[in-house]
């Protein structure tokens, strides 16, 4: 695996030196045979002056032209270090400014001797540190990793909370003719309570006892939470980080209201047919929404296929705008 490109510019420097240095010897040694050769006879008598007519022109251009161009040629590999050992050194001054920019020393990645940009590995590490302090400042923000990136899967099963249906005056549910409980519906869509805010964090229930019921943004009001529990695959960061900062994109600046951007996951992403794949989610199956033997509750994993991605915006009080949640929205006939 490559560990990134590595260049010395003190042996480009001397390198570059030595070329320059072989260039000047190349035209004083052709200066000196010009000048010890130049208006030399090359021969005697009728057929001597023949000899020094037709042969004295190309020697004498031979001495001038090929000098020069061996020295030509040495000056061009000279220039040429020159320029490879300037350029190398713009470019770690850049990476230097850049890490100056955006961390304080302690931050910094020192290169090592010889090593002029950062290595794969180095990249990447660094690549990784500044989505994961992206994606900290959105938490910040609002509740959008809270509740769809990070909880786990149980996480999002608990936020759908339990199916809720008519009672009779002793509280006990009232039944259909074939003696099932029955459910409260909307839209084709199991009726719940006791949902559970993934923003309260991992065992909530076991921590806040009826509390884990209210919002974590406004612990006077109870959560809510739509049919489907939706959320990125935790490893999916950096997809998260991706899709705010097209959302952004679409923000309209002069809007100071909230506002909703929905987009399809291309748009963020570019081209590709396995962008749902980045998503997981579930819903309580309408029509079996309690196992009747164990009393559990059946969740269906929702289809994202043909999925959107639903970001809304509140202004942040400074002329920008903050995220106050994102999420995907699977299509509803696809999930029956």
């Amino acid at each position: 695996m490559s560990k990134g490109f590595k260049a010395h510019p003190d042996r480009l420097a001397k390198a570059a030196k030595e070329a320059h240095g072989h260039a000047e010897k190349v035209e004083h040694h052709g200066s000196n045979l010009d000048s010890k050769t130049r208006g030399k006879l090359l021969g005697k008598g009728r057929f001597g002056m023949i000899v020094q007519k037709a042969v004295r022109p190309i020697i004498d251009s031979m001495i001038t032209d090929m000098s020069k161009a061996m020295a030509r040629g040495h000056r061009s590999i000279g220039h040429g270090l020159d320029i490879t050992k300037k350029n190398i050194d713009d470019a770690e001054e850049a990476i230097r400014k850049d890490l100056r920019r955006h961390q304080d020393e302690r931050d910094a990645v020192h290169l090592k001797l010889g090593q002029r940009v950062l290595g794969e590995d180095d990249l990447r590490d660094k690549h990784r540190k500044r989505v994961a302090e992206r994606v900290d400042g959105l938490r910040r923000e609002g509740h959008g990793p809270q509740r769809h990136l990070d909880p786990t899967d149980d996480m999002l099963k608990e936020r759908l909370g339990k199916p809720t249906g008519p009672v009779d005056a002793n509280g006990d549910p009232l039944k259909d003719a074939d003696g099932n409980p029955r459910y409260h519906y909307q839209d084709g869509y199991v009726q719940t309570k006791e949902k559970i805010d993934p923003a309260h964090g991992p065992n909530a229930k076991e921590r806040l006892g009826e509390n884990a019921y209210m919002d974590a943004e406004g612990m006077n009001r109870k959560h809510k939470c739509d049919s489907f529990s939706t959320a990125f695959n935790r490893d999916q960061d950096e997809a998260f980080m991706h899709a705010d900062i097209h959302g952004r994109s679409k923000l309209d600046p002069h809007d100071q209201e909230r506002q909703y951007i929905r987009f399809q996951p291309e748009e963020a992403w570019g081209p590709g047919g396995d962008h749902h794949e980045r998503f997981r989610g579930f819903y309580v199956d309408p029509e079996s929404p309690v196992d009747q033997a164990s009393g559990s509750i059946n969740y269906k994993p929702v289809d994202f296929r043909g999925s959107g991605l639903l970001a809304i915006y509140d202004p942040d009080g400074n002329g920008g705008h903050k995220l106050v949640t994102m999420y995907p929205e699977p299509q509803r006939d696809r999930n029956t």
